[in-house]
């Protein structure tokens, strides 16, 4: 056992995606069981408002391109979602690493691409147990202290020919009468900015931050300034620089489903502040991971989060991409799976979405295996090693960008 366990482990550190751009067939190549024919968006006229406005953007008629995606586990580490963001800004801009979370102080892990610490220990809250008594905003995951010592530091790494300094911080926090304030400092402690958090106006949830020079690094404090401040929540941190490009902003919760992000209190409604441009959902593995798996109630929820944030914000397009293959309890194939993305790709051809059909794309029924024995999956057979996430995020950029390509305004 602790020979096989050496070996995964060596597998798991040398097998390596090029970060830069590579044709599909290149990715595949190795992989005989990928069906690299079948990477193509289904649908995709539903993302012309999307194309449209990075037509605009290569044009130099508008600033900014955002794209959120949302998901569970296989997005919280921020592999697929970390690729994706690198080739879109290598194509389109770097205007900034996105939101970030202080994963940490939730005690749940983080992307490899940032650091977080604090000198506290936090309440924290995934919306995965909406019982518990926290609201969750923008994140997923909502943090709170009674600790006017408490801070938060943030330190963001630049990724390979992309420079993520920042000189624009939004803050999703708790805003209210008895909220501390907050102080932005940097490395140095050099003061860069204090938040009087009693004010919800004009943004109950968000204050925006503009800096004189870009910077890495910075840390949240927490300042009682009144004997009636007496807590702080926060939801998320969103970072951006001046420059034109696109936003790559990730949200991801281990164990999430649709009805998790829907019955968060405050996500949709600061999503909004997002200004999302496209949608991608990668939702469905824990609902298909369950023995009570139905299709109707898997639909219903699906159509609930999309249509509330529809409602909110019409004009953005949305993508959503299918779970990978799985088993269950690490021993038995899951046909649920299969089921789930037959309920996805019809609920998108109804409801003007687009569709990415990862599950068949990586082989269908039963593939999770043949990914792990390539070393692109975890022995838990419905986890992807980085490497196996990163092979997903190159292959639905070239998909998207097939599909962009295909359809864009000339």
């Amino acid at each position: 056992m602790r020979k096989l366990l050496i070996i995964s482990l060596f597998i798991f550190i040398f097998i390596r995606v090029d970060s830069k751009a590579q044709s599909t067939e290149e990715i595949t190549r190795p992989y005989t069981f990928i069906r690299d024919t079948l990477n193509y968006l289904i649908n995709d006229s539903a993302l012309s408002g999307f194309y449209k406005k990075l037509d605009e953007l290569q044009n130099g008629t508008r600033d900014k391109v955002v794209v959120v995606q949302i998901g569970d586990s296989h997005i919280q580490a921020d592999f697929f979602s970390g690729i994706m963001r690198e080739q879109l800004q290598r194509k389109f801009g770097n205007a900034g690493r996105g939101l970030v979370f202080p994963y940490r102080a939730a005690k749940t892990n983080e992307p490899r691409n940032y650091t977080t610490r604090t000198n506290v220990a936090w309440e924290a809250k995934r919306n995965v147990f909406p019982k518990l008594p926290l609201p969750i905003g923008i994140s997923g995951i909502t943090i709170r202290t009674y600790d006017s010592s408490a801070y938060l530091d943030f330190n963001i790494q630049d990724a390979d020919s992309l420079n993520y300094a920042f000189n624009k911080i939004k803050v999703f926090h708790y805003k209210a009468p008895d909220a501390f304030d907050l102080a932005v400092t940097d490395e140095t402690q050099t003061n860069l900015a204090y938040i009087n958090s009693r004010i919800t106006t004009p943004d109950f949830f968000t204050t925006e931050i503009s800096l004189r020079d870009t910077i890495h690094n910075f840390q949240l404090h927490m300042i009682k300034s009144d004997s009636t401040q007496m807590q702080s929540m926060i939801y998320g941190v969103e970072l951006e620089n001046s420059q034109k490009g696109l936003v790559y902003d990730m949200i991801g919760v281990n164990g999430a489903m649709f009805a998790h992000y829907d019955s968060s209190v405050y996500f949709v409604d600061q999503l909004v502040s997002l200004h999302p441009d496209l949608i991608i959902i990668s939702l469905g593995t824990n609902e298909a991971y369950t023995k009570y798996f139905t299709e109707q109630e898997f639909e219903e929820n699906m159509d609930m989060l999309v249509s509330k944030i529809r409602a909110v914000i019409p004009d953005a397009n949305f993508l959503l991409t299918s779970p990978p293959d799985g088993y269950r309890y690490r021993k038995y194939k899951n046909a649920s799976v299969a089921q789930a993305v037959t309920v996805q790709k019809n609920y998108c051809e109804k409801n003007n979405a687009a569709y990415w059909d990862f599950y068949h794309l990586m082989g269908g029924f039963g593939s999770i295996y043949k990914w792990y024995t390539k070393g692109l999956a975890q022995r838990d057979y419905l986890h992807l090693t980085k490497a196996g996430y990163e092979i997903e995020g190159h292959l639905l950029f070239n998909a998207l960008m097939e599909s962009y390509n295909k359809n864009r305004v000339q």
